[in-house]
């Protein structure tokens, strides 16, 4: 049998190695038709309709299959040594019921991940992971050091509802106390039985809460509760999304293995905000940082305001960076039309010298062309 094929649009064979998340069924069935590899999963990307799906995020809410946002479980009396051997950050001064954003690091100061950390309790901490095997990268510290902890990947999924009235769709079903829960913090709960916990968080600046689910075997009836109580409340204004492009690059969200990788010190992607050097936790990555800030980043991420009226395609690899004289000054990772700006915008990664504001230089776009693009700060928005 001959199957049709376009190549310009490659498949994706969905066999055993792409594993699905608790929610796969369900957001199939509400219309999921494109899909990316992430954690060594598959993850919806679109449900045909950017506009739509834009529009709830930005003005309603919208519900994402984030499954593939997957967890790194340290647990026993070594949990927090080994987090902060990874980390730049004082995980010392995160309480229990706490998230920290912070890079993960390896020894020359590389950005391996940049995880939520969650503290459950003194002993037991999750990572919530970006696209990378921070467990094997925390398996053979544990293993080298001889820490007493073990790491795992326990059965946990979340399932975000993001938007500006996300919060109005989970208190309808987890109460109105959870108005109260913080940026970062979270509860463990439950609902009909259906194990959890609850965070304020989500990758997007609208707004929102991440349910991660402690039992997979019930994910279609967590998807179902909260599909229903969306649509009672919203409607038409209500539906299924996916961490959204536009919104993402927008606001300044940066992503792991796009944007930088662990070839990129916290310095060079805007991190290092993220790096506290001056206190007196360690940490393997400490010496190599020192190092990096007295002598100054080689590169900046920042964002370009790229010339052109109409949408131009959105770059969907590393494309070239370069002086008027067509020398070679870095690369532009992520862009997108703004409809909040009517503008197209990128996030790139350049030389420093060539990183301030107002700053103007030639960049590829996806027909192989060069535009003038202009420096400017994040977010756009």
């Amino acid at each position: 049998m001959i199957y049709p094929r376009d190549p310009d649009r490659p498949e994706i064979a969905m066999g055993a190695r792409a594993r699905r998340s608790p929610f796969f069924d369900r957001a199939k069935a509400r219309g999921a038709c494109m899909y990316s590899i992430y954690n060594h999963m598959l993850m919806a990307t679109s449900y045909g309709n950017p506009g739509r799906e834009y529009d709830l995020l930005m003005n309603h809410a919208a519900i994402w299959d984030v499954g593939v946002e997957r967890q790194v479980q340290l647990e026993g009396p070594d949990a927090m040594k080994l987090a902060q051997l990874m980390s730049p950050r004082d995980v010392s001064k995160c309480k229990i019921g706490q998230g920290f954003y912070t890079p993960i690091l390896s020894r020359d100061g590389g950005v391996i991940n940049d995880p939520i950390l969650l503290k459950l309790n003194e002993d037991k901490i999750w990572l919530s992971i970006a696209d990378s095997d921070v467990k094997l990268y925390a398996m053979g510290l544990a293993d080298a050091m001889e820490l007493d902890v073990v790491v795992t990947e326990p059965d946990v999924s979340p399932l975000a509802i993001q938007g500006p009235r996300a919060e109005d769709v989970v208190a309808a079903v987890f109460g109105e106390e959870i108005r109260a829960i913080r940026y970062f913090y979270f509860i463990e709960t439950e609902i009909q039985g259906i194990p959890v916990v609850l965070q304020r968080s989500g990758w997007s600046k609208q707004g929102g809460f991440e349910i991660y689910l402690c039992d997979g075997s019930r994910g279609g009836e967590l998807y179902d509760l909260m599909w229903a109580a969306g649509e009672t409340l919203l409607g038409e204004n209500w539906g299924p999304g996916t961490p959204n492009p536009i919104e993402r690059i927008e606001s300044g969200l940066f992503s792991w293995g796009t944007d930088f990788d662990e070839q990129n010190n916290p310095f060079e992607c805007r991190l290092g905000k993220w790096c506290d050097l001056d206190g007196d936790h360690d940490f393997l990555a400490k010496e190599a940082l020192l190092r990096i800030r007295e002598q100054g980043p080689r590169e900046q991420l920042v964002g370009l305001h790229l010339a052109g009226s109409e949408p131009l395609p959105g770059a969907v690899k590393p494309m070239q960076l370069t002086r008027k004289d067509g020398s070679e000054i870095g690369t532009l990772r992520a862009s997108t039309w703004s409809p909040r700006l009517e503008r197209n915008i990128a996030l790139a990664r350049v030389l420093t010298a060539e990183s301030e504001l107002g700053n103007t230089i030639l960049a590829e776009v996806a027909d192989g062309s060069m535009v003038e693009a202009t420096v400017v700060n994040v977010p756009f928005v």
